[in-house]
């Protein structure tokens, strides 16, 4: 593989993804350089490289936290000190660098935070915990599901031979349904979860979407609620 020399024109790509563990959060980087004429073949075995590396230091990260839970037991569940006080500039930025992961614009990031009743300008530690696992979970998905899709061979659909099995034509229906009644793009709203089209979901990110839409009402477009039905 090229490698550009002192002098020369390179491009740079970095790879992050974050991780909590307990109440700390780390996150694992690996950057990419190659010359600016590299081929087509280069560019894909870098980016194939970090991929790599980027599984064989999560994988080592979650064989510690595993240990280390084994050797020491059970701890009961974290609870937020004054989760009624402003949230803290660390969760503030863990939260812009799940931004930076999920690839949102500011607008984004505030049409999510007020489907889940978050003002993001008043945001509360209590609320900025919760918010946090939120975009985590989705950063997570998307990180697996692209992975999953470089590595699946071109024209292969998942299925349930590969472990996850595609999602049903009834499930995409309901979510057609429920993505045009809060005037949304179904294709838009899953690429930007899932890094897919709807027709390529899993029947589990499908039923994930589903329990969210179902529970979680329509806004309505005058800014009343809805009529109860």
């Amino acid at each position: 593989m090229a490698t550009p020399s002192d002098g020369e024109a390179s491009v740079t790509r970095t790879y992050r993804v974050a991780l909590r563990l307990g109440e700390d959060y780390i996150t694992l980087e690996e950057t990419i350089s190659l010359p600016i004429d590299a081929s087509d073949e280069e560019v894909q075995q870098a980016v194939d490289l970090g991929w790599r590396v980027y599984r064989a230091q999560r994988e080592a990260v979650e064989q510690q936290v595993s240990s280390i839970r084994e050797a020491h037991g059970s701890y009961a569940a974290i609870t937020v000190r004054d989760p009624d006080a402003p949230a803290s500039e660390k969760q503030r930025n863990y939260i812009a660098t799940l931004q930076d992961h999920l690839h949102w614009t500011s607008d984004e990031l505030a049409s999510y935070a007020t489907e889940h009743g978050v003002d993001l300008v008043t945001l509360t530690k209590g609320q900025a915990s919760a918010f946090i696992d939120g975009l985590k979970q989705l950063a997570e998905e998307r990180a697996r599901y692209v992975v999953d899709a470089r590595t699946r061979p071109a024209g292969d659909a998942p299925s349930a031979g590969s472990g996850a099995q595609p999602a049903s034509e009834k499930q995409l229906q309901a979510l057609a349904r429920l993505a045009q009644a809060r005037a949304l793009d179904l294709d838009a709203e899953t690429d930007q979860r899932y890094g897919v089209r709807s027709a390529d979901l899993s029947d589990e990110q499908a039923r994930m979407l589903l329990s969210e839409w179902q529970v979680r009402p329509a806004r309505s477009t005058s800014g009343r609620p809805d009529p109860a039905r």
